[in-house]
């Protein structure tokens, strides 16, 4: 979604000033709003240990016209002591200006003391989006949308085998169809694997460090996830490739509740890899700015750093900047590397299990820009 930079300026300019305004007052304010959460939340002696939230989806886009959709978020505890994290279901839907929909129920679920972790989700699209080529050196000149059809199914299961490891397996589906073209198609004439409707079937193992202090708000603490994901013919998949991503985090307490979190990031895919599977930068989560799917290829890598400041009460601010790429090869991703950086503004949801609202503004190269409303860090 596009957005002037005057805009970000008078949001910044607005909370810096609100928390000026309220330094003499914020005593009394807090307190006030102390006992708004405690309604929400329940307190101290008798906090709650359910909560449910029904939060807006919107935005405009050019491809879409106006998207508007619910999330639907339901928080709880499998277990009611200070060590087994909370658990979360989810339901997203969202429908546009063009007739287009899209459907996402996802779970998180943490058993007693963390010994198990569940995941999963299904998402339904019926969707259209812009399509620029593979590889890292695509211009404007090469984009066109495409419509399609995505049934995808992935779960995921770990076992704690020793504190703060866990090992288990990932299973996914993906399905696609009803791929629609525009005349004249360079997409379509390419044959590029997938074109054509796509299933894809597979399994893989996991392995994960994971110390961090909470999940959605961490002040301190690592995560190293590593996951492959094999498919294969012998379980349904019409194509084999294998697929590795790694993902890891770091997050400094510096004072008070300001953070500073780092993230590496990386996708590597080998085999007959369907375009809309291939690695990609671009999302709500890391290269903040860049439409996902700008740049795809076999290969994808990303850096960030994000520093999260409170301003006032339950409102803090974030700045962001980070780096990534595509390649065909891994020595590719080291060629034409991208930037991004950006601002963004959190409002506490739930205060005790440090869950935020967020705004983001990013940008990338040669103006690219885009900003993104939900729920949670990026990461």
């Amino acid at each position: 979604m596009v957005i002037t930079k005057r805009i970000i300026i008078l949001l910044v300019f607005g909370i810096v000033s609100i928390s000026q305004v309220h330094a003499q007052k914020k005593g009394k304010l807090e307190k006030f709003i102390d006992k708004i959460y405690d309604k929400v939340e329940g307190d101290t002696s008798k906090p709650n240990k359910k909560y449910f939230m029904a939060l807006p989806i919107w935005g405009l886009y050019p491809e879409t016209g106006w998207r508007l959709g619910l999330s639907l978020v339901y928080l709880f505890h499998t277990k009611k002591d200070v060590v087994t994290r909370p658990s979360l279901v989810r339901l997203n839907g969202q429908y546009t200006q063009n007739k287009q929909s899209s459907i996402k129920p996802y779970f998180d679920i943490f058993t007693n003391r963390n010994n198990f972790n569940f995941k999963g989700s299904f998402t339904y699209t019926k969707f259209i989006e812009n399509y620029w080529g593979i590889g890292n050196t695509q211009t404007d000149a090469s984009k066109e949308l495409y419509d399609f059809t995505l049934n995808r199914l992935q779960l995921r299961g770990t076992y704690q085998i020793y504190k703060n490891v866990y090992a288990g397996i990932n299973l996914e589906t993906d399905k696609m169809s009803d791929l629609g073209f525009v005349d004249g198609s360079a997409l379509k004439a390419s044959n590029i694997i997938g074109v054509n409707n796509s299933y894809t079937a597979g399994a893989g193992l996991v392995l994960s460090f994971d110390n961090r202090d909470h999940i959605y708000y961490p002040l301190h603490g690592h995560l190293i996830d590593i996951s492959t994901l094999f498919n294969s013919k012998a379980i349904g998949s019409n194509y084999e490739f294998n697929n590795l991503t790694v993902d890891a985090r770091t997050y400094i307490k510096l004072w008070n509740h300001n953070v500073l979190a780092l993230q590496a990031f990386g996708n590597f895919n080998e085999g007959n890899i369907p375009f809309r599977q291939m690695g990609t930068i671009g999302s709500d989560m890391y290269m903040r700015g860049y439409y996902n799917g700008r740049f795809r290829d076999k290969h994808a890598a990303a850096v960030q750093a994000e520093l999260r400041k409170q301003v006032w009460g339950p409102i803090s601010m974030v700045v962001f900047a980070g780096a990534g790429n595509v390649g065909n090869t891994l020595s590719n991703l080291f060629e034409n590397i991208k930037p991004n950086y950006g601002i963004g503004i959190r409002g506490i949801a739930m205060r005790k299990e440090r869950i935020n609202l967020r705004i983001d503004y990013g940008r990338g190269e040669n103006g690219i820009q885009g900003m993104y409303f939900t729920l949670g860090e990026a990461f």
